[in-house]
């Protein structure tokens, strides 16, 4: 796959997990399909996933919710 900003034939697709907003806010979406270049390092959404995951975001209501521990860095 060629890179849109190096344009290379490095990129490749990977599964990530992506959280938004914090607090009450905060979602958690998992294995969302990003573009990675080998090359440049540059990490990116195809406009599909980019409005995949504002349509998550939005009906919030439909998902299943599951506890997670949060912590706070605190440099020594």
């Amino acid at each position: 796959m060629i890179c849109d900003f190096c344009g290379k034939e490095s990129a490749e697709v990977r599964l990530t997990t992506e959280s938004l907003g914090k607090g009450d806010n905060l979602i958690v979406i998992e294995d969302v399909p990003i573009i990675h270049c080998r090359n440049c390092g540059q990490r990116y959404l195809t406009a599909q996933t980019a409005h995949e995951i504002e349509a998550i975001r939005c009906n919030r209501k439909a998902h299943k919710k599951r506890q997670v521990v949060v912590a706070r860095f605190s440099p020594a």
